[in-house]
């Protein structure tokens, strides 16, 4: 089935659509953004199965709750919000069920497999890159995510995070500095602008 067919390009298009009744454009929705949505949500939490079935509902949820939603600027940070939030809920609830055996929550490991990479020296960039990020907390890392992987904005991030704007730049430039820092010491050159480096390491287009 072509879910692309009566549906304007653009994604904003798609969300007005959908909240219109139009359910092949929350299909789009769907198909576009799913896997970026997988990325985030099993770096939250390492059970596929969990993540999967967390998406599949949100979107149910999003197509039951269409008649009252609002518009919104950017879908990808509001999807991205809202399954953070439900997993987060989803994992409360299954310590308090079962306390044994309580899953992870925010691990927001990386590895080399995390980068682009093109080249031996983006290899090398990137092994020196999963090392320096290993040194940094959670939410730092999450705040990394978030901004050079998926490309959210400050008060986005904020949002998901439930910090205010300059607390998100705070905890960024922390965790800028330090990888800046640990870079230098391994002799990765042009390494002043470490904001363009995790962009390009990252395969991020802006």
């Amino acid at each position: 089935m072509d879910l692309t067919n009566n549906v304007a390009n653009h994604p904003l298009d798609h969300w007005r659509n959908f909240r219109e009744g139009d359910f092949s454009s929350l299909g789009v929705l769907f198909e576009k953004h799913y896997l970026e949505l997988f990325y985030y949500g099993i770096k939250i939490v390492a059970i596929p199965e969990l993540v999967k079935d967390t998406i599949q509902d949100l979107f149910a949820d999003v197509w039951e709750r269409r008649k009252n939603m609002a518009s919104v600027d950017n879908i990808k940070a509001y999807l991205i919000i809202s399954l953070r939030r439900e997993l987060i809920r989803r994992i409360s609830k299954m310590r308090k069920e079962k306390p044994v055996d309580q899953p992870v929550l925010l691990q927001f490991s990386f590895s080399a497999e995390d980068f682009l990479i093109s080249t031996e020296q983006n290899a090398e960039h990137s092994r020196l890159l999963t090392q320096s990020m290993a040194g940094l907390t959670d939410r730092q890392r999450e705040v990394i995510l978030l901004r050079f992987f998926h490309g959210l904005e400050f008060p986005e991030i904020g949002q998901a995070l439930d910090m205010n704007i300059q607390s998100v730049r705070n905890l960024l430039f922390r965790a800028l500095e330090k990888i800046r820092k640990d870079l230098s010491e391994h002799g990765v050159s042009g390494i002043e602008n470490v904001e363009m480096f995790l962009w390009t390491i990252f395969g991020q287009k802006k």
